[in-house]
């Protein structure tokens, strides 16, 4: 379970022609041309929402074989563990929607607005978990510690979304939001319904890539300097990691290809403060920095 807690507790509008992948890779002209959307092929469980909330581990299923990714952060205020989280909220809405952000071909993953008038504690984990036997797991970064980083007051847009890149099983959890906000001291804040269902991406993951920066930019997002060289880790190799601005908004995304899966991991971050958003994007990025 993605737990929130303040302890006490495309469519694309329209692209540019191009034919040529951000790894300089050419592509197909049909493939360019095809619409990046989310192809389910089994049948959905009745009054869940795929493409929207899951749970913090997506497992690929491939000849009898089973490898999760375990994708795990929460958000601690500096507070009294037992007095009442007092400026930190969490309004669970889906904003890439809001922002006509919505990321094409996403499985799912974790939206959120945070709000905090004082500052606070991140904590992000990740790993790849082989579920058959000989059973393990292989921690991302660190030797399983996890990442613990200061954030600072104010709001931030945040999500992390996954993108199926082959047509194979997987196995996840929809969750519902029962409210549209927390102050961190609830737990029970999801209905829960575990599924298992074939999808796949209808176009190859550098043409999402393109066509998304190139939405971005319709929007009046201008690219801006990053400020850091990602690195790539046990887990994950950055596919594509930038920063835009536009007017006093700042926008961090980050593209990163989960190894040993058909599985792409996407993190955005919105701000009106860059220094909110480097700190978001500092503390749950799945590469990590190199410079």
């Amino acid at each position: 379970m993605i737990v929130l807690i303040v302890v006490t507790a495309l469519g694309i509008h329209h692209w540019e022609k191009e034919t040529i992948s951000p790894n300089n890779q050419t592509l197909n002209l049909h493939e360019y041309n095809q619409k990046c959307k989310l192809i389910i092929h089994s049948k959905q469980p009745k009054n869940t929402s795929v493409g929207k909330w899951i749970d913090n581990k997506i497992t690929e299923v491939t000849n009898g074989s089973e490898i999760t990714l375990k994708d795990w952060f929460a958000v601690y205020p500096h507070i009294n563990r037992t007095s009442p989280p007092e400026g930190w909220n969490a309004y669970l809405i889906y904003w890439p929607e809001k922002f006509n952000l919505t990321l094409p071909c996403s499985i799912g993953g974790f939206t959120m607005a945070l709000v905090g008038r004082k500052s606070g504690e991140s904590f992000y984990q990740a790993a790849l978990i082989n579920e058959t036997f000989p059973k393990h797991e292989t921690e991302c970064w660190d030797g399983g510690k996890g990442r613990w980083l200061e954030l600072p007051p104010g709001k931030a847009y945040f999500a992390v979304q996954f993108i199926p890149t082959a047509n194979t099983t997987w196995k996840l959890t929809v969750l519902t939001p029962t409210k549209t906000w927390t102050d961190f001291r609830d737990y029970h804040i999801f209905i829960e319904t575990p599924i298992e269902l074939n999808a796949t991406c209808t176009c190859p993951i550098e043409t999402l890539v393109k066509r998304f920066e190139t939405s971005i930019k319709a929007q009046g997002f201008e690219e801006t300097e990053l400020w850091t060289t990602p690195g790539e880790n046990d887990c994950f190799k950055p596919l594509s990691v930038k920063l835009y601005r536009r007017g006093d908004e700042y926008l961090y995304v980050e593209f990163a290809q989960v190894k040993g899966l058909d599985l792409v991991r996407v993190l955005m971050v919105l701000s009106e403060d860059e220094g909110v958003v480097k700190a978001y994007a500092k503390a749950f990025s799945a590469v990590g920095d190199e410079g």
